[in-house]
């Protein structure tokens, strides 16, 4: 969907210590992803956020230092083609030797039934996938980071009780799977930046396609040295940002992955927090609330104004048209304009590239920066029709997509334009686990959060991700947000999407949804005595 942080240096803040910032996105669930918590004992003193029941704190701050994550995405799995010996099918071949397939049984133990057996068969490169592979006839076997042995609860534990900028990076260390981009800050004014994880070297291949296993050829070197993996400290601009964009160039030694996210929303953050610095007004608590809600769509900037040069044939038509020209890019759930755009760029999309490449394929091989690029380009060969004996022209795909816009709001919406807003069509629904979609109408009603309208959408800083194939509701969004001050722990901010109880009963099930949605937050506190002014209820577990 897309996460973001962003850790700014104390001397472009209004408190004159870092302020960081981060914002997860991840799939949309009740009750919410993440849990704040406190862990206060004479040894350890943290706060955050957490996965319930999952020891430490994952994001959040000590006494010290302050640290935030978004997801790498790099290419941790291969495929590999095994050769298995016809006179044996439980022996693979591998350097002209035939090894023998590990034969393995998993047992998943059934509430009520009886138990599955599942066996599994595994070479040295992992387990065999063809159950899970239709119609396949070369045996596949999948390699892949999360086998092997995982550190990642020393990191936390480390990470927990770091006090410094060397402590941090040590601590990191041992965070081998999943692969984040760490941004950091810490008492003394530092702000910084790592990546951790185990990356594979490969030798031979760059992870797109299934590769010969009994070769050789392509077995990993081992992990990309912690040493050489990207960090940063203290940069020169004063702040650092990450979106799940590309943090290494072409140069960079080593393949991390094909598919970094496409750069808008890191764009968009840098240029807030640049913009910001420039016009030398210290960055405060709401400034950053502000750029996590922000909904400025840079493709609607590249766009829109096309749509100025062109002229509609039908009354409705030269409307849509209209109602873009004065919008101001912002994908507010009442906003009429914003609505017209995601469909026209749903419907622009499929005009430019659907007769190349079918129907079926191009909702997700589509790529924002082949959108951007195009835009710079008006005589490529991508805006003509090949299924038609005319060449269209740019002008001609953009009057199609709109009629497109305005024929879909006629058979999906219906009414006046002016009904047609974002959040009319645009709504996140919670579904509890597991009894959100249980089919009893009264259970689903008790456990279920919404369909709520909702501000944001793809490739925005206020991410959240639907699918062309059901639009335009939400199936992912943001997770939390959380707002760190180094020079006052008490003046911490979070929200998450639902509330801290699991309980549908429970007044905190629900009850920050509505600052979620609209942009607003709470305090995170910190001080002992901040924690029991404020404090309603209190719970003593005694031995």
């Amino acid at each position: 969907v897309g996460s973001n942080n962003w850790v700014i240096a104390g001397e472009h803040t209004s408190t004159g210590l870092p302020m960081l910032a981060n914002d997860p996105h991840l799939g949309i669930q009740m009750p919410a992803i993440w849990y704040q918590i406190g862990l206060h004992a004479p040894t350890y003193e943290v706060v955050g956020m957490s996965f319930a029941g999952t020891p430490g704190v994952v994001i959040g701050h000590n006494s010290r230092i302050a640290w935030g994550v978004t997801n790498v995405s790099p290419d941790v799995r291969d495929i590999y083609i095994e050769k298995i010996n016809p006179d044996n099918p439980d022996q693979y071949q591998f350097e002209g030797e035939w090894l023998e397939i590990t034969q393995i049984e998993e047992t998943i133990r059934v509430n009520g039934g009886e138990e599955i057996v599942l066996p599994v068969r595994l070479t040295h490169h992992g387990p065999i996938i063809n159950e899970l592979t239709e119609g396949q006839e070369e045996v596949l076997s999948l390699r892949w980071t999360a086998q092997e042995p995982n550190r990642i609860l020393k990191s936390i534990f480390a990470l927990n009780r770091a006090l410094t900028y060397e402590e941090f990076r040590e601590a990191l260390r041992f965070w081998d799977v999943p692969s984040q981009n760490f941004v950091y800050a810490d008492t003394r004014g530092n702000i910084a930046y790592q990546m951790p994880g185990l990356i594979p070297i490969r030798p031979s291949s760059d992870g797109l396609t299934p590769v010969p296993g009994w070769t050789g050829e392509h077995e990993w070197q081992g992990w990309v040295p912690y040493e050489e993996l990207p960090a940063l400290l203290n940069p020169e601009q004063g702040y650092i940002v990450t979106a799940n964009h590309a943090v290494v160039d072409a140069d960079y030694p080593y393949l991390f992955t094909h598919y970094w996210a496409d750069g808008d929303r890191g764009e968009r953050i840098e240029n807030m927090v640049a913009g910001a610095i420039g016009n030398q007004r210290p960055i405060s608590h709401d400034d950053i609330a502000r750029m996590q809600f922000d909904s400025y769509s840079l493709m609607a900037e590249t766009y829109i104004p096309m749509l100025e040069a062109v002229q509609s044939d039908e009354p409705q038509g030269n409307a849509a048209i209209a109602e873009l020209g004065s919008w101001n890019y912002q994908l507010r759930r009442n906003s009429v304009p914003a609505a017209l755009f995601e469909i026209f760029y749903m419907q622009l999309v499929r005009a430019v590239i659907e007769d190349e490449i079918g129907e079926d394929t191009y909702t997700n091989l589509h790529s924002t920066v082949f959108m951007h690029d195009l835009a710079r380009q008006p005589e490529a060969a991508w805006w003509d029709n090949v299924s038609t004996e005319n060449v269209e022209t740019h002008e001609e795909i953009l009057l199609e997509a709109v009629a497109e816009t305005v024929r879909w709001f006629e058979e999906n919406q219906g009414g006046e334009m002016s009904d047609w807003t974002w959040g009319s069509i645009h709504t996140a629904t919670f579904v509890s686990q597991p009894l959100g979609q249980s089919g009893i109408d009264q259970i689903e009603q008790l456990v279920n959060l919404g369909p709520l309208p909702a501000d944001g959408g793809n490739a925005i800083v206020n991410a959240n991700g639907w699918s062309w194939s059901n639009p335009a509701s939400v199936r992912g969004h943001v997770s939390m947000r959380l707002i760190i001050d180094m020079a006052n722990f008490d003046a911490n901010r979070a929200v998450i999407p639902t509330g801290q109880s699991g309980h549908p009963t429970h007044p905190n099930y629900a009850s920050m949804n509505p600052l979620c949605l609209n942009g607003q937050n709470y305090p995170l506190l910190w001080s002992r005595d901040a924690i029991k002014e404020n404090a309603t209820d209190t719970l003593f577990l005694s031995p």
